[in-house]
């Protein structure tokens, strides 16, 4: 894709994505209705269930202290922009995305969530070694040049990933619940250094 199709794409994007307010609403009308994104299958719906709980639990708890922003805030570029590819069955996501969209309202940051699976052409020019990991958060200047970008998990975690995926034995389910505890153990610290960096 050249570069003046990619930034037609990222407009759209940020013009017709959602605000973090409303996935969250999003993600839990499906959870309440027993539905998900995409395919309907039964572990997708229950991962949607987990996640809206997860994104309602973290909202609650978490709260950015001034440090952080204070620390955060200078490295913030005038008229930014954040474009994160989601889904509401998304693990990774839903343990994120509540800190960053509490970051980009401290920090009068635009943020805007669309669905990885609607946005295929989009989320090609963004993959994370070559697949459409999410959430995955793209850092657009106000001209919607791309800064950078952050994704799929804390780099700690990704580390902890890896060496579980190079198991034979490797065992999704039993993944998840480790990434589960990491994630209530860290408590958004391992996020907010990388942000910081």
């Amino acid at each position: 894709m050249d570069p003046n199709q990619r930034k037609e794409l990222l407009i759209k994007a940020m013009s017709e994505g959602m605000t973090y307010e409303e996935y969250a609403a999003f993600n839990k009308q499906l959870a309440k209705e027993g539905k998900t994104t995409g395919l309907q299958k039964e572990a997708y719906v229950n991962y949607t269930k987990l996640g809206a709980a997860r994104m309602k639990r973290w909202e609650k708890m978490y709260t950015p202290s001034e440090a952080f922003l204070q620390t955060l805030a200078p490295r913030v570029q005038a008229g930014e922009q954040w474009l994160v590819f989601s889904e509401p069955w998304c693990g990774d996501a839903s343990h994120n995305l509540p800190f960053i969209a509490k970051w980009t309202k401290a920090l009068g940051i635009e943020l805007r969530v669309i669905l990885r699976d609607e946005n295929l052409e989009l989320m090609d020019e963004f993959l994370t070694s070559g697949g459409r990991s999410i959430p995955k958060l793209v850092r657009l200047s106000s001209d919607f040049q791309i800064l950078n970008t952050w994704g799929p998990r804390p780099a700690l975690l990704t580390e902890h990933y890896n060496a579980w995926r190079a198991k034979e034995d490797f065992n999704y389910p039993d993944w998840v619940l480790f990434a589960q505890n990491w994630y209530n153990t860290d408590k958004g610290k391992s996020l907010e250094v990388e942000f910081l960096k």
